[in-house]
């Protein structure tokens, strides 16, 4: 790669993470300043380090003990429960029902090292600049390896429109919620890279192995973010059937496939644990036993009409409150569009002939997929419907819309008024997010500003 085009994507990769990680001390509730119920991943760092799975807040208000279903939220408010809510309350105890994995990975080690806690906005901030340079470049390894017409520069460009779509909700409330779910794009991203190396970019046989153990270990990690966004795992079916269709099967194959599953088996095991010392129940993570608005305590419940209400909210019902978002989620960024654009040229070896395209369908397909299903797993598992849950689906449907784009754009003659329309519609994005920013919503920072020209 040139130095000039270095030069583009590092500039852009930094004014990228900066227009992302800045913003978020902005807001009060969110930067620690009013800590609340948000410090939940620094309080599970001191937790670890005394030796305990619950969060010690002294002692447990009587009326709450007593009360026969502590998880109806009319029945606390009716007895006048003093309690720590969005918690998990289980025997008597209060636990964080959000993944350690964070607090694993940037929370207990930055106590240890500093001998502070770290603000639960900081590990939000470190996590999207994960998930920033992880997107920047997985497209970048697509473009070079299945989209060669598609320059470097709009590639950049792109990618930095579609990080700050995946992550518009974090920038306006960065704390605890949006700590879960960007420590997850963040490790799904990176698995995602490294899978696609493993098993569309004829890396030499050793490295393959090494490289699914890698995508492996991120993917499994996931799982201990946030486990919605750790159904994206689901893309490694296609690339698992794509990657055996080119080797043949015997027992080192058996073996090696072993071996880079094993981060899967090992840290599914230990959430496992962690789950049943605490709750008794390898698949509990304690969403059953939230204090919040709801009572999920008889689990998840979806019926027909409740998942058609959740599809329609999490891909096109409109957030309200700002004439640019009158259209709906979906259509509030028309980038995502793209992402259909290869329907309308099938097959798709002939987008690209001499090269083997068509090895992506399948995963396309997933892409495409994929939203709906963890859009129908947030509609079953919430208490609400609510905005920053999107950020669940944006990301991926952002890397579906690179493929589109990239793969429709392999067979366009008018390179010039293709790119120009790119640039364009990447710009429109940026300013869609920038807009939401000032969108007064959840107490961010635009709830605190007396006069602003956007609330009308």
């Amino acid at each position: 790669m040139k130095a000039d085009r270095k030069l583009l994507i590092i500039v852009l990769l930094t004014a990228t993470i900066l227009a992302a990680v800045l913003p978020m001390g902005l807001a009060p509730m969110w930067n620690g300043e009013k800590p609340g119920h948000r410090d939940q991943y620094e309080r599970m760092a001191e937790a670890l380090l005394n030796g305990r799975l619950d969060l010690d807040y002294g002692a447990v208000d009587p009326r709450l003990l007593a009360l026969e279903n502590p998880y109806d939220p009319q029945a606390r408010k009716d007895a006048g429960v003093v309690y720590h809510y969005d918690h998990a309350f289980y025997n008597g105890r209060y636990y964080m029902y959000f993944g350690i994995v964070p607090v694993i990975l940037v929370f207990l080690p930055y106590r240890l090292i500093t001998g502070t806690s770290l603000t639960t906005y900081h590990g939000t901030q470190l996590f999207a600049a994960v998930f920033i340079i992880g997107l920047f470049t997985l497209f970048l390894l697509l473009r070079k390896h299945f989209f060669p017409r598609l320059s470097v520069r709009i590639t950049a460009v792109l990618s930095s429109a579609l990080s700050l779509m995946s992550l518009w909700y974090a920038v306006s409330t960065p704390a605890l919620y949006c700590t879960a779910i960007t420590s997850g794009i963040a490790m799904e991203v990176w698995s995602l890279y490294f899978f696609i190396r493993a098993v569309y970019t004829d890396e030499p046989e050793d490295n393959e192995i090494l490289l699914a153990f890698l995508g492996s270990l991120f993917g499994a990690l996931a799982f201990g973010c946030r486990p919605p966004v750790a159904l994206a795992n689901l893309l490694v079916i296609p690339m698992l059937v794509a990657f055996l269709r080119r080797r043949k099967f015997n027992g080192k194959l058996l073996g090696e496939l072993v071996l880079a599953a094993l981060p899967y088996v090992l840290i599914g095991g230990l959430l496992m644990w962690y789950n049943y010392a605490r709750f008794g129940n390898v698949l509990e993570f304690g969403q059953t036993y939230q204090l919040t608005i709801r009572d999920l305590s008889g689990g998840m419940k979806l019926t027909k009409a409740r998942l058609l209400e959740g599809l329609t909210y999490y891909l096109s019902k409109s957030d309200g409150g700002n004439k640019l978002l009158r259209y709906g989620a979906c259509f509030t960024f028309p980038i995502l569009l793209l992402a259909l654009l290869p329907l309308f040229r099938l097959p798709l070896y002939r987008l690209q002939p001499g090269r083997k395209l068509s090895v992506l369908f399948p995963l396309y397909l997933c892409l495409l997929a994929l939203p709906l299903i963890i859009a129908a797993l947030d509609t079953a598992g919430s208490p609400l419907l609510l905005a920053r849950y999107r950020m669940d689906l944006y990301w991926i449907m952002g890397i579906a819309a690179f493929a589109g784009i990239g793969a429709f754009g392999e067979t366009v003659k008018k390179r010039k008024a293709y790119e120009i329309f790119l640039v364009l519609t990447a710009l429109f994005t940026v300013l869609i997010c920038v807009n939401l920013f000032f969108v007064p919503n959840d107490f961010n920072y635009a709830s605190t500003l007396e006069k602003l020209p956007f609330r009308k």
